[in-house]
């Protein structure tokens, strides 16, 4: 038998906790990956400042891997995706811009980071579609305002649901870690104790205040126990 851990999270909207500082000549930051384009990228450390990244053919990237985190792997440049947390070592240019040597990660987070990424693919193709019947809709309804003028207010609100939605597409990459929850289930078992409900509820709760949100759920296994039984409960 096996204990079977469901990792809930993921909530989007909240800055994940991290620090910058400067020792010596080098500038060392930690941060969060807000955005990526190109050779730049900008950087949200924990105070919520914003700091911009410049990399370059020496910068070196890389994924660190053991129980100690001492070993590292060398990674391409694509890796550095929004949502994922990294260390940075560089120095500023004239500019104030801090030009990246290292750039180190810690592959669970890729993982995770990726993970959400790909979810934010399927809203944005969620919402482009419903972007383009809106506004399809939108110029059926100016086609015969000159006769339906009873149907303006209809047609200005489809106007404006148009143009939230190319908003909110447009913030998709903006999003944040808010909130995540750990439940243990007891041997062998899928159902959830009774004490984690509220735990769960107030989650899903605070979902209901965000205007967009994503909940990724996660479920591990123990390593004991058949491979078949912990596949299964996973």
């Amino acid at each position: 038998m096996s204990r079977l851990i469901a990792f809930v999270g993921a909530l989007s909207l909240m800055v994940l906790t991290m620090s910058s500082f400067s020792s010596g000549d080098t500038t060392k930051v930690e941060g969060i990956i807000k955005a990526r384009d190109g050779v730049s990228m900008i950087l949200q450390t924990s105070d919520s400042s914003d700091v911009v990244v410049l990399l370059n053919d020496n910068t070196e990237v890389g994924q660190v891997q053991g129980v100690l985190k001492a070993r590292r792997k060398q990674m391409s440049m694509a890796a550095l995706v929004p949502g994922l947390p990294v260390k940075v070592e560089g120095d500023y240019n004239a500019q104030h811009q801090l030009v990246a040597k290292v750039v180190k990660f810690k592959g669970n987070d890729l993982q995770q980071a990726q993970s959400i990424q790909a979810g934010m693919h399927e809203s944005k193709e969620a919402l482009k579609q419903q972007q383009e019947e809106l506004e399809k809709h939108y110029q059926a309804l100016e086609a015969h305002q000159a006769k339906l003028t009873e149907h303006e207010e209809k047609i200005a609100a489809n106007k404006a649901a148009v143009e939230a939605a190319v908003a909110r597409f447009g913030q998709l990459d903006d999003y944040y870690i808010f909130d995540e929850v750990t439940v243990y289930f007891a041997s062998g078992k899928v159902k959830v104790d009774p004490k984690y409900i509220p735990q769960l509820s107030a989650l899903a709760d605070k979902a209901k205040t965000i205007e967009g949100y994503m909940i990724e759920v996660k479920g591990y296994a123990s390593s004991s126990g058949s491979t078949e039984l912990n596949q299964k409960l996973s």
